[in-house]
Order: structure tokens, then C-alpha cells, then sequence
């Protein structure tokens, strides 16, 4: 039998290989993951559709899914975490000791965030602006034309490191870089790194749904019950997502 096949979101690459030891220890079926940004992975699912590799398809959101099930590239999909934006700052009073809107809103802070379209992170960013542009008149669209699509817009390696290239444009590129707030705990490992939280009212709700893609594996729909069981929820609340 082929390995099952699951492409998922980067935000999932600290959590995911967990959970998938967890299953094979109750199902005997090989599995493999592959990690990338969800809207280019998205792309490679309409791209392969002839010949279809993955059987499941994690993603940030619930866009991305929906798109597939609209094509006829999907089945279903299911809800099965909640994540939060926060702001990843270096670790000095002059960023700590500051609110989230007044450094984003100061045109000396250089920002960065992730590409939007091909990485929901960079969606949820710009709804973060978008609110703010209600509430600030061209607040918002000067900083959707400040902030730097640093990450997001290629697709990566299955490495399980938590994005070292954002830690490193912190220490020697950008001031503030926004992101998902479920590796607060892991970043401020960090002492030179620190977390702001981001009020979740000015930014689209963060929903992570699982796809099951029109490619069958005897094993894609257990390891989606997984997933929302009881077990799943709690290996996802232990790597700092929300449960559902």
C-alpha cells in the first residue's frame, strides 16, 4: 500500500510529525508530509490534478480547501485548529514596553510578514490592515505598501525548524515581523526575541482545516477523525494552537 500522503501548512511542521507518531501507533500505514506555505500548495494540488500525489491537504485556512472542493479536487474538509497573530519584536524596552498599533503605525518601524495569496498568514496580515484602515484612514494601505513580504512565497523543505529566517531578519533586517502567536513560547527560547499579542477583533478569524482530496487512501478519513478527537485536540493545544 502507498504511503498516506498529507500536504500541510508551515505553521503545522512543529506539531504535525507528533501527531502522526501518535496515529501510527494506533494505525499501521506509512505516511509522509511535505510542508509549505497552503496557498502554494494549494497550487500544486489544481497543478497535479491529473495525476494527484497527496491525499490529505492541511491548510491555514478555509479558503484554500473550499477552492479545492469547489474544483471537484476535494471531498471535505474539516476544521480541527484555531491559531492568533501577534507581533515578534527584538527583545529591548523601546519595542516591549510599546502598544502593537503605535509601533506598526510608526513609519520609522521597518515591518515584515508573510506573502499574501500564497501564505494565509500573509491574508490574515493584511485584514489586520484593512481594520485598521477603517478605524485610521490610510493607515492601513500605507502599511500594506511599508510592510516586507519576507517568507511565504516559495515552497520550503519538510525541515521542522520554526523559521529561522524570520529570527534572523528580526536580529538584522526588520524591527517587527507579524505572525502566528502558537510559537510564543518556543520564540521567547529566544532572549533576544520577544511576542506582542495582537487583539483578535482586527483580523479575520485564523482556521486551520483538513482537506480530503479526491485521491483515496484507505487511512485519510482516520487520520482526519484523529485529528478532531480528543487526543489530536490535545497534541494541537500542547504545540500552542487553539482547539476547535
Amino acid at each position: 500500500m502507498d504511503a498516506l500522503h498529507l500536504y500541510a501548512a508551515g505553521s503545522l511542521r512543529t506539531v504535525f510529525p507528533k501527531i502522526i507518531e501518535k496515529f501510527q501507533q494506533q494505525q499501521a500505514t506509512a505516511m509522509r508530509i511535505d510542508f509549505s506555505p497552503a496557498g502554494l500548495l494549494c497550487e500544486k494540488i489544481q497543478a497535479e490534478s491529473r495525476h494527484p500525489i497527496a491525499h490529505l491537504f492541511a491548510s491555514a485556512n478555509t479558503a484554500h480547501p473550499q477552492r479545492l472542493i469547489d474544483l471537484g479536487l476535494a471531498k471535505s474538509q474539516h476544521i480541527f485548529a484555531r491559531n492568533q497573530l501577534c507581533l515578534i519584536v527584538r527583545n529591548q524596552p523601546q519595542w516591549t514596553a510599546r502598544d502593537w498599533l503605535a509601533i506598526l503605525l510608526d513609519e520609522k518601524t521597518a515591518i515584515g510578514m508573510s506573502t499574501p495569496k500564497k501564505d494565509p498568514s500573509g491574508d490574515y496580515a493584511f485584514s489586520l490592515f484593512d481594520t485598521i484602515e477603517k478605524n485610521a484612514q490610510g493607515q492601513g494601505e500605507r502599511l500594506k505598501r511599508r510592510a516586507k513580504q519576507l517568507v511565504g512565497g516559495q515552497i520550503v523543505t519538510t525541515s521542522t525548524k520554526i523559521h529561522p529566517s524570520i529570527a534572523y531578519l528580526l536580529k538584522e533586517e526588520i524591527d517587527a515581523f507579524i505572525g502566528y502567536a502558537h510559537n510564543a513560547n518556543k520564540i521567547k527560547q529566544d532572549n533576544q526575541l520577544a511576542v506582542i499579542n495582537i487583539p483578535t477583533e482586527f483580523y479575520d478569524p485564523i482556521y486551520y482545516s483538513i482537506a480530503l482530496l479526491h485521491h483515496p487512501h484507505p487511512y485519510a478519513q482516520l487520520f482526519i477523525d484523529f485529528l478532531l478527537s480528543q487526543a489530536g485536540q490535545g497534541y494541537l493545544q500542547a504545540g500552542g494552537f487553539m482547539s476547535i
